[in-house]
């Protein structure tokens, strides 16, 4: 896509989110050194410690790429690119599903998908957060803080168990989720996708209203699914100087999704807008997350749910009280770091079982241990599952990475792992499995300890329709 758009409307009066100064050092890469950071505030005791505010974002679909702080150059970000500059700006962020809730749960559990136990889209079983996992919104509710969820699809809805802890729990559906799956004739179990989104535009008044009748301390979330399809697309005032340059259909939903992008960074904006305007930004701690990314035809794939680097590196970006402005850190985290980093800013004692580690000796650049990241799509037993038709290779895929090398381990097909070296193939396109064997076992390793293994249906079993198609790929034998 060559088109950029109109510069999209700048944060007014908000210096906190809108620093030229910082924008142009950090466009020139000028970054302001880690070293500088200043002290971060510790809090004291299991909620005693300091009283903030949470400003939750999750943008659903969105590459890390397409955005400006990323490197972006098409002008989809100009709000995400200031809280950016305000804030840190985490450079290798993994998320551990390409699948909405599987990787929501993860956002909001601090939790690896075989440890909550969310697992897939929808199957008898595996498609619900368990009453019995922990998550931020009921860690905060028992502490004191107000707590509303204001979100824009069916997938990060009731259905998969995330109204739990919060106190207004509101996500827009139009058809009851749990009359939501329907069978189609082929076999896949499917959601009526017009019907059970909202554009971010409704979904930020309906939070605006809720955040402006809120005293702190509070736990916003709020979600926007706008990048994910188009089948409800922003206003053509929008749209249309994203498309201008868009000459095949490849390019048009290429520019369709950066518009997309675009228009929710306009509605996040407001948002921002609103906390300044309210005196509570210097407050609040706002952490802006995707749950993965798009394939957008990279390794000839345009959708997600699988592992490539295009679906599972996401922008993370903080801005905390306390917290450098402006800064970028290159080391390994993942979206499961976001929960213990929260709490501990909060002064709130994390809960055991997590699989994240907060984040605060990274910002401070501290030397810390090595991190590895974990993730998985169960494809192979997820009634949702798509793909499996044009890619059959793709059923199940686990994956294990540091920062040099990552392992994409297809445990039922054998000789089919995949092997890249990162820091000179970011867009794993050379497989080393055959002349790195010693890094794909380490790497294996890590995946045998850590067990997250599927090895049959979730549920009792599976439906005669179901299992007839998965015998036609050749994943079941006749019996």
């Amino acid at each position: 896509m060559q088109s950029r758009s109109r510069p999209l409307e700048k944060p007014s009066g908000v210096a906190l989110w809108a620093d030229p100064r910082a924008r142009r050092q950090r466009a020139a890469g000028r970054l302001l050194p880690l070293a500088a950071a200043v002290l971060l505030a510790a809090g004291c005791g299991d909620g005693a410690g300091r009283r903030l505010n949470v400003l939750l974002v999750t943008l659903d679909t969105t590459r890390a790429d397409y955005l400006g702080c990323y490197g972006s150059a098409l002008n989809t970000s100009p709000n995400i690119d200031a809280l950016a500059a305000a804030g840190v700006r985490f450079d290798l962020a993994i998320t551990p599903s390409a699948v909405t809730p599987v990787s929501h749960a993860s956002i909001l559990t601090g939790r690896n998908p075989h440890h909550h136990g969310l697992r897939v889209m929808y199957a008898e079983d595996g498609c619900r957060l368990p009453a019995d996992v922990p998550t931020l919104s009921t860690l905060l509710r028992d502490r004191g803080w107000a707590t509303g969820a204001f979100l824009s699809s069916f997938t990060v809805s009731e259905f998969f168990g995330f109204e739990r802890g919060f106190e207004t729990f509101d996500s827009g559906l139009q058809v009851p989720a749990e009359r939501s799956f329907a069978r189609r004739q082929d076999g896949v179990w499917d959601w009526p996708l017009r019907s059970n989104q909202r554009r971010a535009d409704e979904t930020t008044d309906r939070a605006l209203t809720w955040l402006r009748h809120t005293a702190g301390p509070f736990l916003l979330w709020v979600h926007y699914w706008d990048p994910h399809d188009t089948a409800l697309l922003p206003p053509a005032a929008e749209l249309q100087p994203f498309l201008s340059g868009a000459t095949d259909e490849a390019s048009r939903l290429r520019a369709t999704y950066a518009a997309e992008i675009a228009y929710l960074d306009r509605q996040l904006g407001r948002l921002l807008r609103e906390l300044a305007a309210s005196g509570r930004s210097e407050q609040t701690i706002v952490v802006v997350v995707a749950d993965h990314g798009e394939g957008l035809g990279d390794h000839g794939w345009w959708f997600h749910r699988i592992l490539y680097q295009e679906q599972i590196r996401v922008p993370l970006i903080v801005h905390a009280p306390g917290w450098p402005r402006g800064a970028a850190v290159p080391e390994l985290v993942t979206t499961t770091d976001i929960v213990p980093t929260v709490l501990e800013l909060l002064g709130v004692t994390a809960p055991p079982g997590l699989d994240g580690r907060a984040l605060t000796p990274l910002v401070r650049g501290e030397d810390a241990p090595p991190r590895t990241a974990y993730a998985d799509a169960i494809n192979l037993y997820d009634l949702n599952a798509k793909l499996l038709d044009e890619r059959p290779d793709d059923g199940l895929l686990y994956c294990a990475m540091d920062r040099e090398w990552k392992l994409i381990h297809r445990p039922h097909l054998e000789g089919r792992d995949e092997l890249y070296h990162l820091p000179t193939d970011p867009t794993e396109q050379t497989n080393r499995i055959g002349q790195d064997a010693d890094q794909a076992q380490r790497l294996l390793g890590v995946l045998r300890a850590a067990d997250p293994f599927v090895t049959r249906p979730f549920g009792p079993g599976l439906d005669p329709v179901i299992l007839e198609r998965l015998r036609s790929l050749g994943y079941i034998g006749g019996n």
